[in-house]
């Protein structure tokens, strides 16, 4: 008998709009440890519906738990599914997802290892993150992520914003699922090999500049410099690489 999905559905909704968001994450996890890849798109939907209700409780509170647990327990599984769910519930309108991954996305002093999906519009980096520090254009303090740590919802709210603007009207709600990163404006693009004895690049660079209003209401401009990683010892490393930099270049700041 597989799993009882509109029972999932009333539990978690339930529990979000409760703010009961530690229970959130154990109903999706204790369902996702029992289902396979033919169910990825009912308990998808019910992920999806709960982000909608509140991104910032569920990308901070919920998913943690979830996340953590099931990335010890069942790594294959969960990035199966992770490449499921951007693909069928993140897509923005005319969004392609041209090069996914495993590697990672590194922003100043910020990591996120996992997976990486870049598309003709943005970029998605979903797995272990740590958070630090970027740079606020004008003052070179790094200040821009002490007040909103890297992967939290009010980040990603400026990104998204920045992202939709000029795509949708302005009632489109994101579906905000892992940490993203924009390239329209990109600047200061190359390939770059890095790491002990790197003998080939693994990398992509670029900087983009994301406006956000900080705590006191005032417009601010963090410059953050974004490097996306393939593993080395992926076999099409150079493949996407070229084709991770072509779609950067695509999308840059003009001359």
């Amino acid at each position: 008998m597989g799993a009882d999905f509109d029972k999932l559905r009333k539990e978690v909704l339930e529990k979000m709009h409760k703010g009961k968001s530690g229970d959130v994450g154990n109903e999706l996890r204790k369902v996702f440890e029992k289902i396979d890849s033919s169910e990825f798109q009912p308990f998808g939907e019910v992920m999806r519906d709960a982000i909608l209700i509140d991104p910032a409780m569920f990308s901070e509170k919920a998913y943690i738990l979830f996340d953590k647990m099931m990335r010890a327990k069942k790594p294959d599984k969960l990035a199966e599914y992770e490449r499921y769910f951007v693909q069928n519930f993140c897509k923005l309108p005319g969004e392609q997802f041209d090069v996914i991954f495993d590697g990672w996305v590194e922003t100043g002093k910020s990591v996120i290892k996992g997976q990486v999906f870049v598309s003709n519009l943005r970029v998605i980096a979903t797995g272990v993150q740590e958070a630090k520090a970027a740079r606020v254009s004008g003052g070179g303090v790094f200040a821009f992520l002490s007040l909103v740590q890297l992967g939290s919802y009010m980040y990603n709210k400026s990104i998204m914003e920045q992202i939709t603007k000029g795509i949708t009207d302005s009632g489109y709600k994101m579906v905000n699922y892992g940490v993203l990163y924009p390239i329209k404006g990109g600047y200061e693009i190359e390939q770059e090999a890095k790491g002990f004895r790197a003998k080939q690049a693994d990398r992509v660079n670029y900087k983009v500049d994301v406006p956000y209003t900080d705590k006191k209401g005032k417009e601010q401009v963090a410059d953050i410099d974004v490097s996306i990683v393939v593993n080395i010892k992926d076999p099409e490393i150079q493949a996407k690489l070229d084709k991770i930099e072509s779609i950067v270049r695509a999308n840059a700041k003009p001359m």
